[in-house]
């Protein structure tokens, strides 16, 4: 039986309960990794509830299922555990959950996608989370956008 002698890594992680500015739903593909930290920074974030899953936001845009109600389900976890103040759903240009930039004909027709993607979900959210605000953004290789 194994025991807890010396830590792996030593670090003291904050033990006090936290509220979360913000749950990020968003695809675990690491090229953007710099830019959600980046976005973090400006929004001025100091706690983020992170749901990490291929296609980040996909599966709270298409037909009821275990994956929708999945991610969904750890949105309102987030809300009910930490107090969380806003929804962020992102999708990503080149996205292996969708088949890649090499599904669409061109970058105006892949970013039309997605966007369409993220205001489905978008909305989806705002139904089955009404009191909480919810933003939607797009990643690209040069920036994050916000989409209307």
């Amino acid at each position: 039986m194994a025991t807890l002698t010396d830590p792996a890594v030593k670090f003291k992680s904050q033990s006090e309960h936290y509220t979360a500015d913000a749950c990020v739903v968003w695809c675990y593909d690491d090229r953007f990794y710099k830019l959600l930290k980046a976005f973090g920074k400006k929004q001025g974030f100091k706690n983020i509830d992170l749901v990490k899953v291929a296609g980040g936001a996909k599966a709270l845009a298409g037909e009821a299922g275990a994956d929708r109600d999945f991610v969904i389900g750890q949105v309102k976890t987030s809300v009910r555990l930490h107090g969380t103040k806003r929804v962020i759903l992102m999708l990503h240009r080149d996205c292996g959950a969708y088949g890649g930039s090499k599904s669409f004909e061109d970058p105006e027709k892949e970013r039309a996608y997605y966007e369409s993607q993220l205001r489905a979900a978008r909305d989806f959210v705002k139904k089955e989370a009404p009191a909480i605000p919810v933003d939607a953004y797009f990643a690209d290789f040069d920036g994050l956008y916000l989409i209307d």
